[in-house]
């Protein structure tokens, strides 16, 4: 590289130092985005903020000092005014080009099919079979979340952050039917259900409509659901405990 003698003025080593800036890539922008679902009436829904006919996932720039996990909980219950039970990181992929570029990092979170958004919100529910139109980076997180959420039920107790703290059997497994997009044989399933010994009977029943009352069940406390959480470090709150810790 010459020397300042060498170019033989100040301004022609400015000049150099602003062609060779220009060819430097900018900085990306960092953009975190959250694929809320929850389920509700038998299907799995996705919550969008927007309105008309432009709508997409709740997302936001991460503020200086704060961790990407609790910059996606910030995400969902500023944006979209939702309260998370479960947090997960699924992806983190660049876009564009030298002039520019952006840091998409995705998360999954679910909510409990009785959480609401508030009266004032922007966001909707949409069925993730039939979503509104949104961009096709949008579209990729939605159907990552779809498919790593369908992989998760299979060796974790990720689908019980969807339900009530008392459930029936027969809302379990139209939470399992939601999200994987297909029926699934009524006895087959109490068995498998059985045999993984995650539920216990709470000692109540329920009746809904003219149906013989429904035993209620719970999730076991020996199973801890706050095992498949993010850590609880992530969200800055180290030292609280009980629900707080880990849970968002």
């Amino acid at each position: 590289m010459a020397t300042l003698s060498q170019l033989g003025s100040p301004s022609e080593a400015s000049v150099l130092s602003e062609r060779e800036s220009e060819r430097r890539p900018m900085p990306p922008e960092v953009d975190v985005r959250v694929v809320p679902l929850t389920v509700h009436d038998g299907r799995l829904r996705v919550a969008l903020v927007g309105g008309d006919a432009v709508w997409s996932l709740p997302c936001g720039v991460p503020r200086p000092g704060g961790s990407l996990d609790s910059e996606a909980r910030r995400v969902v219950r500023g944006t979209a005014q939702l309260n998370e039970r479960y947090l997960e990181q699924l992806f983190t992929r660049s876009i564009g080009d030298e002039r520019s570029w952006k840091v998409i990092v995705s998360y999954l979170a679910l909510v409990d099919a009785e959480e609401q958004s508030a009266p004032d919100s922007r966001c909707s529910w949409f069925n993730t079979s039939e979503p509104a139109t949104v961009s096709d980076e949008d579209r990729n997180s939605l159907e990552y979340a779809i498919v790593r959420l369908r992989a998760k039920i299979g060796y974790s107790t990720i689908a019980f952050h969807l339900l009530p703290p008392a459930f029936t059997l027969r809302e379990l497994q139209t939470a399992y039917e939601a999200i994987l997009g297909r029926s699934l044989d009524k006895r087959n399933f109490r068995r498998r259900v059985s045999a993984a010994e995650l539920i216990e009977a709470t000692g109540s029943k329920r009746r809904d409509g003219s149906h013989r009352p429904a035993v209620l069940y719970r999730f076991r406390a020996d199973h801890d659901p706050a095992t498949y959480l993010t850590p609880s470090w992530s969200d800055g709150n180290v030292g609280q405990t009980g629900r707080d810790e880990g849970k968002g």
